[in-house]
């Protein structure tokens, strides 16, 4: 890959996965309307032979592909919302390694590991239907969206992709 293609790249990538995860904090906590703006800059020289990448057909139509990559590709983080008030939202792509009515704690591949405090407010699915934490059990794979207060992880939406 040429230099500028590798650099729009990396910027679309970032803007991506900052998407995504905007997704999933929003549909994590309806009752607040965060507002995150991602940025990134990037100049690069033009050189000679280079072309332009080609204009998405309708507006919003891009490489959704290589967004969909990414977005299944990571595995954890954390995001920090500004707002009226900053919230920290965590997420985790992995498997369960024990699951109770009050938690869950999830591996993800790298060998990072996260207990997630379950609650009342907590939503679980299984194949996009609704679904109880009684229904997770050690073994599944999931996605976990969450709050963090201090150093309490609370799950807010769990996504169990096993079945």
């Amino acid at each position: 890959m040429k230099k500028p293609t590798v650099i729009l790249a990396t910027a679309l990538s970032t803007i991506a996965l900052a998407g995504a995860v905007g997704v999933g904090v929003a549909s994590a906590d309806p009752s607040t309307s965060p507002t995150a703006s991602p940025t990134s800059s990037a100049t690069a020289a033009p050189t000679t032979g280079a072309s332009p990448a080609k204009p998405a057909t309708k507006p919003g139509k891009g490489d959704h592909k290589r967004k969909g990559d990414l977005t299944r590709r990571a595995l954890h983080g954390e995001v920090t919302l500004g707002g009226k008030k900053h919230k920290v939202v965590d997420f985790q792509r992995g498997t369960v390694t024990a699951a109770s009515s009050t938690s869950i704690t999830v591996k993800s591949k790298d060998g990072f590991s996260a207990t997630y405090v379950v609650d009342a407010k907590t939503k679980v699915r299984q194949a996009k239907e609704k679904a109880a934490i009684g229904d997770v059990k050690t073994g599944d794979k999931v996605r976990v969206v969450a709050t963090k207060d201090g150093s309490t992880l609370t799950a807010t939406r769990i996504a169990d992709r096993t079945k």
